[in-house]
């Protein structure tokens, strides 16, 4: 499971968005990039499988922050190789994320547990705020990714509430049910991969309930520090999703309360990104606030289109111009000025631009 891993309705794989991120940074001399794909797994077939079916603390350690290692390490001699022995400087290396799909999650956790720091995460479709029901596969898929789905969900869908079994299954790392208060307990409890990265974890042994609290509130200032040195974290959801349930998830839309019973008639009810506890709370433990603050948060939808359905000139002006081949300072400039463009319009930020 790649964090580019699936594939669009359009054909836009990701060797072509490699290959379209590679031809816009070589039009620079100035900046030398290496683009790499996350694999969870050693080889084509465990990675496909590591889609669905593995332990997610695991594939987030021991292949998304080791690959992350490796590359980074290969862009610093890069850059040794380049450069006069006066003028090196490791921080010319910079890391951007991309996350496609639940691709998204496990990148945001990468970001939040890896030693090394990433300096932009670029979410598409990542249940943020986890799914609420089980998702149906996607239909324009093959008849193995289909198989594998299908499977996948039933494995899934006994797993949530189990803890032998939770481990073993992808999907249900990210399940949030908030339909009914125990259950969302069992969740909260479960410390799940998305709980753990969301802070909504709770110990569940009262004999270590004083020590568990402190490595909690230390761990939370960890990933909080590495969420708050991003120059950019931007979210993208896809209007017409029908795979992200709610689809709002991927911009941190969250349920007004639990218990809530989501339907599509319902979607209007969902709290944006500020209006959620995620951002509100006193704490700011993601980091939503301060990085909103610092105009390096960007939420946006991409019109129009199904789940991770986009074309590649879609992409190129809204991603890899802005955010990829972009240094930071541009990067949080043309944040600022899209922010007060919209103000002139009258229009009330992007964040709230949710499909319907």
């Amino acid at each position: 499971m790649s964090l580019a891993s699936q594939t669009t309705k359009k054909k836009i794989t990701l060797g072509k968005i490699e290959r379209g991120i590679e031809r816009r940074s070589d039009a620079d001399d100035t900046l030398k990039t290496k683009v790499i794909s996350i694999k969870f797994g050693r080889n084509s077939m465990r990675d496909f499988i590591s889609g669905f079916i593995g332990d997610a603390f695991s594939l987030v350690k021991d292949f998304g922050c080791a690959q992350l290692r490796n590359a980074k390490e290969e862009m610093m001699m890069m850059h040794r190789d380049f450069e006069s022995t006066e003028k090196k400087n490791d921080d010319k290396v910079e890391t951007i994320l991309l996350g496609f799909s639940q691709g998204g999650v496990f990148a945001r956790a990468m970001v939040e547990t890896c030693e090394d720091e990433v300096n932009a995460l670029i979410t598409f479709g990542a249940p943020h705020s986890g799914v609420w029901k089980f998702p149906g596969c996607d239909k324009t898929a093959n008849a193995l990714s289909r198989k594998w789905c299908e499977y996948s969900r039933k494995v899934a869908s006994k797993a949530a509430y189990s803890e032998m079994l939770k481990s073993k299954s992808v999907q249900a790392s990210y399940f949030r049910d908030v339909s009914d208060a125990k259950r969302f307990e069992q969740y909260v409890r479960s410390g799940s991969l998305l709980s753990v990265i969301n802070g909504e974890e709770e110990d569940g042994s009262d004999d270590e309930e004083k020590r568990g609290e402190e490595r909690k509130m230390k761990m939370g200032q960890r990933r909080r520090e590495k969420m708050c040195n991003l120059d950019v974290f931007a979210m993208f959801s896809f209007e017409k999703d029908e795979v992200v349930v709610p689809r709002d998830s991927a911009v941190f839309s969250d349920a007004p309360s639990v218990p809530f019973e989501y339907t599509e008639e319902k979607s209007s009810e969902l709290l944006n990104v500020r209006e959620t506890k995620f951002y509100l709370n006193e704490e700011d433990g993601l980091c939503l606030r301060e990085l909103d603050e610092k105009n390096r948060m960007k939420i946006d939808v991409v019109p129009d289109a199904h789940h991770m359905q986009f074309s590649l000139e879609w992409f190129t002006e809204n991603v890899i111009d802005k955010y990829i081949v972009a240094a930071p300072e541009k990067r949080e400039e043309e944040v600022k000025e899209e922010e007060e463009e919209d103000k002139k319009e009258g229009v009330i930020h992007s964040i709230n631009r949710f499909s319907k």
